[in-house]
């Protein structure tokens, strides 16, 4: 069996969902499946261009071939290099460019690779690819949110019906589709996941030397973006609600984000931000702390019922005991009590106050840690591919 990933996105790349792709790719390999993963050539940030091995950069096994596919990007140009040009239309004609040149690269060029599947993240060229590559593919396309407007949603749910599969993170995501006529034996609700291997040989003293971080220091940590539905706008206020000797390690984020998180924490002697880190370099972050936060905001669609963050599970699989905000995503993984504590989104005090009950409770943090490590052994990479393989072998091509 061969399948086909297509992705249109920079790989490389400051965001999570290239990783989560890397994995998805190493663990159908691992499966015995000839995988390849074809991404777009777009224009790429400095740092990330000073990456030369994107299988290193992800701690990914080289199991599977990575296939850069060219195509006409301005949106770097317009975003970060020409500002001025930043503005509603130009943006939206070069992401339509972008995309368009892609496509057409991957039915051109994606010929000669085409798999018995072709999976993406991306519908519209997975949908070109299913109507031009018709009775040769299966189809599937794993969804991670939902498009806005009534126009998108009705061209979205057309263009499912094109595609023989859809595999979802989450079960909002699955009724969504399955309100609006999509087959229930058509979609996967498969939660994302987590190597645990990456975090078995890692200890917390360690982890504070090679950082640098006081070996007798209360270490709280938040790894990854800092988009507002994020909610690390909450945890900088729930300091207020902690003695100033607890450290806060925000571990990630990019401009513009960065800039509103640090201006918040401004005068916050304790509050630490790195900026984006190659993954083993956050994760270290991770190892070295005593809790670890997903203060996420309950004031957004894809917060309160998409999302099935990385975070989550690598914040499991590393044995450090988790408060989390009291969302339908996260509750779909982490109980109150049993494997986290759950908080009320968007409240500072409650989050201060779960996180001091940790740091001052050693069973109870021992006991929430050792549950959630037993309980993602179920989650991994290898698993999740498991489960989507067999979904996959009962689909015939539309």
């Amino acid at each position: 069996m061969r399948f086909v990933l297509l992705a249109n996105a920079r790989v490389p790349s400051e965001k999570a969902h290239p990783l989560q792709i890397m994995h998805m790719a190493e663990a159908f390999a691992a499966h015995g499946i000839e995988t390849f993963l074809l991404y777009a050539r777009r224009a790429n940030t400095d740092a990330m261009r000073e990456i030369k091995d994107p299988y290193a950069h992800y701690c990914i096994d080289r199991t599977f071939a990575l296939v850069g596919f060219p195509c006409l990007d301005l949106i770097k140009r317009f975003t970060l290099d020409w500002p001025m040009f930043n503005r509603g239309p130009l943006r939206l004609l070069a992401h339509l460019i972008q995309l368009w040149t892609f496509t057409l690269s991957a039915l051109v060029m994606g010929r000669r690779l085409s798999g018995d599947v072709v999976y993406s993240r991306d519908l519209f060229p997975l949908t070109l690819v299913a109507l031009c590559w018709r009775h040769r593919n299966r189809t599937c396309f794993e969804a991670h949110t939902l498009p806005r407007s009534s126009i998108s949603q009705i061209l979205h749910l057309w263009a499912l019906q094109r595609i023989d599969r859809v595999v979802v993170i989450s079960s909002p995501l699955s009724r969504w589709y399955v309100t609006r006529g999509v087959p229930a034996d058509r979609i996967l609700v498969a939660h994302d996941a987590v190597r645990i291997a990456t975090f078995a040989s890692q200890s917390k003293a360690c982890a504070r030397r090679m950082l640098g971080l006081t070996p007798t220091a209360q270490i709280v940590c938040y790894l990854g973006h800092l988009y507002r539905w994020k909610g690390v706008d909450t945890l900088v206020a729930a300091t207020a609600h902690m003695p100033d000797t607890i450290q806060i390690a925000i571990v990630g984020g990019v401009e513009p984000d960065s800039s509103r998180i640090r201006k918040l924490a401004r005068g916050r002697c304790n509050v630490i931000m790195t900026g984006h880190l190659a993954p083993s370099d956050a994760r270290r972050y991770l190892a070295a702390a005593d809790v670890a936060v997903i203060p996420f905001s309950g004031q957004t669609v894809i917060s309160r019922e998409h999302t099935s963050p990385l975070k989550m599970f690598e914040y499991m699989a590393s044995g450090v005991p988790i408060v989390a905000s009291d969302l339908p995503s996260l509750r779909e993984v982490l109980r109150d009590e049993h494997n986290a504590l759950l908080v009320s989104a968007d409240d500072e005090a409650a989050l201060g106050a779960a996180v001091m009950r940790l740091l001052g409770d050693d069973v109870l943090a021992d006991r929430l840690a050792r549950t959630a490590h037993e309980e993602v052994a179920e989650r991994t990479w290898n698993r999740r591919a498991a489960r989507i393989v067999e979904f996959l072998a009962l689909a015939q091509p539309a």
